[in-house]
């Protein structure tokens, strides 16, 4: 099943000039603005109507998590403060960071998240619940949205015993989770232990974090409770979850393509890489009203795949690769 037919298949031409559109409009937001990028744009000899494509992105320079920091906690705004409707606040190694949103900013992430959670098979009969610690699953309001804008039933996070969380599956009867790998890993062997059979509870769709799932964990979830655990992709700290997501053709992740450009860039030289090739994914986000970001550099090392996918869906998608260490032992960026 597919959510948004329209935008979830579209033709690449057309996908690829909406972008466009979206673009333009965004750089001339930031020049406007962002004093931030109009001081950047303006060093680098650019004016908006020198981004007029994709390709030109790549004139312009990255931005990481220092320039959030450096610029908190209302530096990176593109409206008043009156505007926003819902400010994220963390705390990362002595550097603060405050991601900001309007609320139709918030709608967009109850529909990225909406998308992703029909792909990975809930729908309006799914009772879902998002199960953790606090510090493995900080608060998504995207997912949280995107389950009442699917028309799903919501239980609340639990914080009791694992043993209690299984009687809860089962009370509940709940048939979708959304947990960190090693919370469900967890979860199964407490399981086991009071003479519980994983695969036999009432889960149908298993959801994890992208970041907090390792290859060999998902083989794990999938042989002991019977279900692939589809891996949702986003940044707590930065933009939350929803950016893209797996179906269940065992892809790679769909990429919202509409409202985030992706490129992949060479790790050590920043130079732009080619379809195929592995390098460091970079977004830029294309429909954010509060805190539009350009070439944001998220650590992820992978390669796009754009070739057509089974489930119907045109996205590009993210194929994750070994650690950035592996193959660019230096550690340098450019």
């Amino acid at each position: 099943m597919i959510w948004n037919q329209q935008v979830e298949t579209l033709s690449r031409t057309e996908m690829t000039a909406w972008q466009a559109y979206k673009l333009t409009k965004i750089i001339e937001r930031v020049y406007e603005k962002s004093f931030l990028y109009q001081i950047r744009m303006k060093e680098c000899g650019l004016l908006p109507e020198n981004i007029t494509n994709l390709d030109d992105l790549k004139k312009l320079p990255v931005t990481t998590k220092q320039d959030i920091a450096a610029n908190y906690p209302y530096g990176l705004l593109t409206m008043p403060v009156s505007g926003v409707a819902y400010i994220h606040k963390t705390l990362e190694a002595q550097d603060h960071f405050a991601v900001s949103y309007t609320r139709n900013d918030l709608a967009m992430w109850s529909e990225l998240m909406s998308r992703i959670l029909v792909a990975g098979g809930v729908n309006m009969t799914s009772v879902f619940q998002w199960v953790g610690t606090a510090k493995e699953n900080a608060p998504s309001l995207g997912v949280h949205f995107g389950i009442q804008q699917i028309g799903s039933t919501l239980l609340s996070d639990s914080r009791s015993s694992m043993l209690a969380q299984i009687h809860l599956i089962e009370d509940f009867g709940i048939t979708s989770i959304f947990s960190a790998a090693s919370h469900l890993l967890q979860l199964a062997q407490e399981a086991g232990m009071n003479g519980y059979k994983p695969a036999e509870l009432p889960l149908q769709n298993i959801f994890c974090d992208s970041n907090l799932v390792s290859q060999s964990q998902g083989e794990k979830i999938q042989q002991i409770y019977g279900k692939k655990p589809i891996q949702v992709y986003g940044m707590y700290d930065i933009w939350g979850m929803g950016i893209a997501g797996e179906c269940h053709c065992d892809a790679g992740l769909h990429v919202q393509e509409d409202c985030f450009y992706p490129e992949i860039l060479h790790p050590v030289s920043g130079q732009v890489l080619p379809i195929g090739e592995i390098g460091e994914l970079v977004l830029t986000s294309l429909t954010l009203e509060a805190m539009p970001l350009l070439r944001f550099t998220t650590g992820m090392l992978c390669s796009l795949d754009d070739s057509p996918c089974a489930c119907g869906r045109t996205l590009i998608r993210i194929r994750k690769e070994t650690e950035k260490n592996d193959l660019y032992p230096c550690g340098q960026r450019w």
